[in-house]
C-alpha cells in the first residue's frame, strides 16, 4: 500500500497527535478511578494498562521513527498498534465506553494515509468499536452504541479532514514561498551575470576600437613622423611634406573617432562606406587599387564599421608586416544578401610563427576583426593569397 509523502518535520505533527491520544488515555482510564463499575477480572485489567502504555508510547515515538528510519515503517507500526488497540477495547473493563480510544488513530490515518485507506480504516475502528456492544450484550445492544458512536467518529472525521486540508494549504504556501525565494537569488544571479557580461564585451568593444580605429592612424602618423625626421637634414621639402601627411593623417583620425561615435548614435550622419574606403585606400603605403563591384547600397551602422575596420587593419597589416609591392582593396555588393570586403598584397605571406587554428593572425587586430564579424553573423578568414605569394583578409557581413 502506498502512504501519503509528508514532508512535514516530525514535531509539526506531533503536536496534534501527542494532545489527540493524550486526551483519549486520559479519558479512557479516568474510568478506571471514577466509574461506579468495572467488568471484568485484574488480569484485564493490568493488560488494559500494559497496552494502555505501548499505545502511548506508540503516540510519542511513531512519527520520530518513521522520520529517521524510512516511510517503509509507517504501516506495519500502524497495523501494530490497530492490533493493540482492537484488543485493548474488547479486553478493558470499561466496556463500550473504551471505544473512543481508537478516535486518535482514525486521525492518524487521515493524516497520514490516501482516502481510501483513510476511510478503510475509519470504518474498521468503528466497527470494532461498536462490536463491543453486541458481543457482550446482542446485537440490539451493538445498534444502540453505533448510534451513540456516529457523532463522535463523524466530528473526528470532520474535524481531522479540515486540519489536515489547513496544513497542506499552509504546507504548499511555504513552498511556493520557498520556489519564489529561490526563483529570486536565480534572477539576482542570473542579471550580475548579465551585467558582468555586457562590461567584458564593451570592454571588448572599445579594445577593438582603440586598436582598429586610433592604433591604426598613430601608427601611420608615427611612419610619416620618423620619415620626415630621417629627411629632415637633407630633405627638408620631403621633410615637410611627411609632416603635412602626417597632420592630415591625424585629422582623419578624429574623422575616424566621430565615425566610431556616430555607430553608436542611429541618427548621426555617415559618410557612404565607399566614399570612406576609396579615402582610406588613397593613403596606403604601397599604393593600393580600390575597386567597387556592383551597385553600392545602405548598410547598418555595425555592417559598415566591421567593414571599414576589416579595411583599415588589413592596411596597417600591410604597411607593417607584408613589404608589398602593390595591393588591393575590392568592396563587392552583387550578392544580394551579404557584401563581400577582400584586401589583397603580394608580400611575404602568412608567417608560420603567427599561425593558429587553421587562420594566420597577426596580433590582436585579426582576432578582433573575427569578433566583429560573427557578432554580425558573418564570415572572416585570413591566410595565404590563393596561387601564393601575398596574403588576403576576407569579410563577409550580412546585407
Amino acid at each position: 500500500m502506498r502512504t501519503r509523502p509528508s514532508h512535514r518535520e516530525p514535531y509539526q505533527v506531533n503536536f496534534y497527535s501527542i494532545f489527540a491520544f493524550a486526551s483519549v488515555i486520559l479519558s479512557c482510564f479516568s474510568q478506571f478511578v471514577f466509574a461506579r463499575r468495572l467488568y471484568g477480572e485484574t488480569w484485564q485489567v493490568l493488560v488494559t494498562f500494559l497496552l494502555g502504555g505501548i499505545y502511548a508510547i506508540f503516540a510519542v515515538t511513531s512519527h520520530r521513527f518513521v522520520y529517521r528510519f524510512g516511510q517503509q515503517w509507517r504501516l506495519p507500526l500502524y497495523l501494530l498498534n490497530t492490533v493493540v488497540v482492537t484488543v485493548m477495547v474488547y479486553v478493558s473493563p470499561a466496556r463500550g465506553f473504551f471505544g473512543i480510544i481508537a478516535l486518535p488513530m482514525i486521525s492518524q490515518a487521515i493524516m497520514e494515509f490516501r482516502p481510501l485507506w483513510a476511510g478503510l480504516f475509519s470504518l474498521y475502528y468503528f466497527a470494532a468499536s461498536v462490536g463491543v456492544f453486541a458481543f457482550y450484550y446482542g446485537a440490539a445492544a451493538g445498534l444502540e452504541g453505533a448510534i451513540s458512536y456516529v457523532a463522535a467518529f463523524a466530528f473526528t472525521i470532520v474535524f481531522t479532514a479540515i486540519t489536515k486540508k489547513a496544513l497542506d494549504a499552509r504546507e504548499l504556501s511555504e513552498h511556493f514561498r520557498r520556489e519564489l525565494e529561490e526563483a529570486n537569488h536565480q534572477l539576482r544571479e542570473h542579471a550580475r551575470q548579465a551585467e558582468e557580461l555586457a562590461t567584458t564585451r564593451e570592454r571588448n568593444r572599445l579594445a577593438r576600437e582603440i586598436h582598429d580605429g586610433v592604433g591604426h592612424y598613430l601608427t601611420v602618423v608615427k611612419t610619416q613622423l620618423d620619415a620626415a625626421a630621417a629627411l629632415m637634414p637633407t630633405q627638408p621639402d620631403k621633410a615637410r611634406d611627411a609632416v603635412e601627411k602626417a597632420a592630415k593623417l591625424s585629422a582623419e583620425a578624429l574623422d575616424d573617432v566621430r565615425r566610431s561615435v556616430g555607430t553608436l548614435r542611429t541618427d548621426a550622419a555617415r559618410p557612404p562606406l565607399a566614399d570612406s574606403l576609396r579615402q582610406l585606400a588613397a593613403h596606403a603605403e604601397p599604393a593600393m587599387l580600390f575597386e567597387v563591384l556592383g551597385t553600392p547600397r545602405e548598410l547598418s551602422a555595425a555592417a559598415e564599421h566591421t567593414l571599414f575596420r576589416a579595411a583599415q587593419e588589413a592596411l596597417t597589416n600591410i604597411r607593417k608586416h607584408a613589404h608589398a609591392t602593390t595591393a588591393s582593396l575590392t568592396l563587392d555588393f552583387r550578392e544580394p544578401v551579404r557584401v563581400r570586403l577582400a584586401v589583397t598584397d603580394d608580400g611575404r605571406g602568412p608567417q608560420p610563427a603567427l599561425t593558429t587554428c587553421g587562420l594566420t593572425e597577426t596580433g590582436y587586430g585579426l582576432r578582433g576583426l573575427r569578433e566583429r564579424t560573427e557578432i554580425l553573423g558573418g564570415r572572416f578568414a585570413a591566410g595565404a593569397r590563393p596561387g601564393g605569394g601575398g596574403f588576403e583578409v576576407t569579410v563577409e557581413v550580412p546585407a
